[in-house]
């Protein structure tokens, strides 16, 4: 034993040990061996050994060092990499140390990580190796199971080191493919949650529980049969269950495609449910679920239903996590709120007592569970999946290991942007073939993507389709300026008892809403809804509609994309601006969804204007003209489509597009993986916003008004040692979910043009105040952050 200490009153080779040993419990979970658990292992036992220098452990006293001196991470990789890995495969070698280069900063691009960084820092080295006592590193060395140095010489010279690693390490990547970076990503992902879990005082993994495979099955029988396409439902929830018992085990890829309100959430989780007891009864390993979804507005919804069928069977909360921007970690804790927190502060008891350091760390560790997948059944959005996939970021690999090994559900498949397919299939097609990861696809509106996924409802597919007679889908094709709507809304909504219009940009939405309010007056009960309502507004308004809706009352709704997938909405007529095939049959889901109307749903599908910009057509201000010419293509000399008739154009759209060239972005996104650009990895974004936007905090009542007072306490809080600053950050995450409930995405432009300053503590959000002037007509309660200004760039 020595009494160099990795943090304050912990045992520098303690802590290396709980980390290995946490790193092997994920190695275990994920039922991998070999070179990659022995590299795993040795990245966590060797992360921090540059801590052993005098430089670290004076700054571990609170003594102001140097922080080119007291830094470990390159110290440590290289010492890892040189002598203690020193027999591994250059291939092997390079993940280790990138992940132990990285551990406390992103990973940037590999000629800075092997070459130009270390070689402006080896002078630093140097001093830091000299000022490492080898008696005591030996000792160190020999605890955590290492062979001891032969001679003084902790460092090499940066020419030996240079020569035998980093040139070889940059001839052989090239080499590796995919496998180079996911391999890097995995173990950098580990060691960083392995080493949070370790300070925390947290296992590597909450204790697994075991989910029935008849479970849905049961949850289904209890349920109410009111609607005329019940047996249908029931004849498809039959297809896919025995189809699951005869082809999951062999096939990595499937997918489940049938109509909108036909039951596939239940459906598709049953056969997650039913695949992962499959799977551990053969291999003995426990699969966790990852259920990922489009949007965030429908998150709540399909959580809500797992969540019931999970307690149908008496199974714990935790059992289930829901991780997205607003996700709140307390909710899988008992007896653990964030208010205990603030009455500690209030009290100013925060830092004095152990009942509140313990408090902190429970909410620490409720945090991570959340931030890593660490549950039985996952919710989460598909930005959350792909951030995890792609990425520089050490905060989303942290969850990377937990995709390894598991059933993965891909709700609204079709919202996967089509540029992306080609690296979208690399990468899953990685996860399966080389760590058994599980993918279930599911739509309604079937991509031209992994088209070798074995269909869960064969030999019934068309069947579902072709039984289904709800809507209709008649086609406009003649331009109509979009605030003319005595022409193309009016007539169509004037004597039903419900109607939905989606429109293609905020604006356009907010100016239609208004107008038609001033229309309708009381004679509807009229409701907005878009991205540009807080989200606190779009949870309630999105409640109130299904309230009116089940009460019989006459609803119209004026919406943006956010309705088209997965929310459970019924509306006698929609009408929808031009947009690509696959979005308009999903807004034909919310038509006459449960076949209640004797006539059938109408969907109208128009062709709107700018009269006020040379008259664009909306649809162009947000869609790829690719999308529109193949979606026209495919309409092209129709006026009325029956519902049996959608399956057969869909496929017909997605594989246009599949023919068409891959766009750059998917080309330019493979070789930063191929040539581990961490840089560029790092600008990417599975939305395309079109243009820039800024995160603005709304006060927009006392609770808003109370988080700001908060931030305000947060941002004087002390700072100085490393508790300081970890309990700032654990209060700041506890605040984190109500605080993204009054965010909302601004047009850059349009912000600067408030002159609004940042909010307290967290200087990334814009904050526009309760007391700003002219509040009211910038956010509006029933419209949200208004667009109309004298912009046409910004008429999004």
């Amino acid at each position: 034993m020595t009494n160099l200490e990795s943090h304050p009153g912990i045992l520098l080779e303690e802590h290396l040990l709980g980390v290995a040993a946490r790193v092997t419990k994920f190695c275990e979970d994920m039922n991998v061996s070999g070179e990659l658990c022995e590299a795993a292992l040795l990245t966590a036992l060797t992360h921090d050994l540059g801590k052993a220098t005098k430089y670290f452990q004076e700054h571990l006293k609170g003594h102001r060092i140097n922080p080119s001196l007291s830094s470990h991470a390159l110290l440590s990789a290289v010492i890892g990499t040189w002598h203690v890995a020193k027999d591994l495969p250059v291939l092997w070698k390079l993940p280790l140390f990138i992940a132990v280069r990285s551990h406390h900063a992103n990973p940037t691009n590999l000629s800075e990580i092997l070459d130009a960084g270390p070689k402006h820092g080896w002078r630093y080295l140097k001093k830091q190796a000299q000022a490492i006592d080898i008696k005591q590193f030996n000792a160190l060395l020999h605890t955590i199971g290492f062979n001891l140095l032969r001679t003084n010489e902790v460092l090499p010279s940066f020419e030996d080191f240079r020569f035998n690693f980093s040139w070889p390490a940059l001839d052989e990547r090239m080499k590796a493919g995919v496998s180079l970076y996911f391999t890097t990503n995995l173990l950098l992902g580990m060691l960083v949650d392995a080493d949070i879990r370790a300070v925390i005082g947290m296992d590597a993994n909450e204790k697994r529980l075991d989910i029935p495979e008849n479970i849905v099955d049961h949850f289904i029988e209890k349920l109410p049969k009111n609607s005329p396409i019940d047996p249908l439902r029931q004849e498809f929830y039959k297809t896919v269950v025995e189809n699951i018992q005869r082809f999951g085990s062999e096939n990595k890829f499937l997918s489940l495609t049938a109509p909108t309100g036909i039951g596939k959430t239940l459906a598709g989780f049953s056969a997650a449910v039913r695949l992962r007891n499959m799977i551990q009864r053969e291999t003995g390993r426990l699969p966790r679920i990852i259920y990922v979804l489009p949007f965030t507005s429908i998150i709540d919804q399909n959580f809500d239903v797992i969540g019931k069928v999970l307690q149908s069977a008496g199974l714990p909360e935790r059992i289930l996590l829901k991780h997205h921007f607003r996700s709140n970690p307390t909710r899988s804790e008992s007896n653990l709120k964030v208010e205990n927190i603030w009455e500690l502060m209030g009290e100013n008891r925060l830092f004095k007592e152990r009942d509140a350091d313990r408090l902190l760390k429970r909410y620490e560790q409720a945090h991570t569970r959340v931030e890593t997948w660490d549950g039985e059944v996952i919710i989460t959005t598909f930005v959350r999946f792909y951030e995890t996939l792609f990425t520089n970021r050490r905060s989303e690999m942290r969850r990377f290991h937990r995709l390894a090994g598991s059933v993965v559900i891909f709700d609204e498949v079709q919202n996967i942007p089509a540029k992306y397919w080609e690296a979208t299939e690399k990468s899953l097609e990685f996860l399966a073939n080389e760590w058994d990861t599980r993918f279930i696809l599911m739509t309604a509106t079937r991509p031209a993507l992994l088209e070798d996924a074995v269909e869960l409802t064969i030999p019934h597919k068309k069947f579902f389709f072709n039984k289904l007679s709800r809507t209709s889908l008649h086609i406009e094709n003649e331009p109509v300026p979009y605030m003319d709507i005595d022409r193309w809304l009016l007539p169509k909504v004037d004597s039903v008892s419900s109607f939905m219009v989606v429109m293609n940009t905020v604006r356009s939405a907010q100016e239609v809403y208004e107008t038609l309010k001033n229309q309708f007056g009381g004679d509807f009960n009229l409701f907005f809804l878009s991205a540009s309502l807080i989200p606190v507004h779009r949870e309630v308004r999105i409640n109130e509609i299904k309230g009116k809706l089940d009460e019989g009352r006459k609803v119209g709704l004026v919406a943006t994309q956010v309705v088209e997938a997965g929310v459970d909405l019924d509306f006698d007529v929609v009408v929808r601006d031009m947009a690509p095939l696959d979005s308009v049959v999903q807004a034909a889901g919310r038509c006459n969804r449960n076949a209640m109307s004797r006539g059938g749903g109408r969907v109208y599908l128009v062709n709107l204007i700018n009269p006020d910009h040379n008259e664009r057509r909306l649809a162009t201000y947000i869609y790829d003209g690719v999308l529109i010419g193949a979606t026209e293509e495919v309409l092209k000399d129709k006026n009325t489509l029956s519902e049996d008739k959608y399956l057969e154009l869909v496929e017909g759209y997605f594989h246009r597009l599949r023919a068409e060239d891959r766009e750059p972005q998917d080309k330019d996104l493979f070789k930063s993986i191929e040539i581990l650009g961490y840089d560029e990895l790092g600008m990417f974004s599975l939305i395309d916003k079109g243009f820039d936007q800024v995160p603005v905090f709304v006060e927009l009542d006392e609770h808003a008004g109370r988080l700001i007072e908060r931030l305000k306490k947060l941002e004087n809080m002390p700072a100085k040692t490393y508790e300081q600053r970890m309990t700032r950050r654990a209060i700041f995450n506890s605040l984190s979910s109500d605080l993204w409930g009054y965010v909302v995405n601004v047009p850059v432009k349009i912000a600067a043009g408030l002159g609004i300053n940042t909010l307290p503590y967290a200087s990334s959000f814009l904050l526009l105040p309760r007391i700003y002037p002219d509040f009211e007509k910038i956010y509006h309660e029933d419209t949200g952050f208004v667009r109309k200004i004298e912009h046409e760039a910004i008429f999004l």
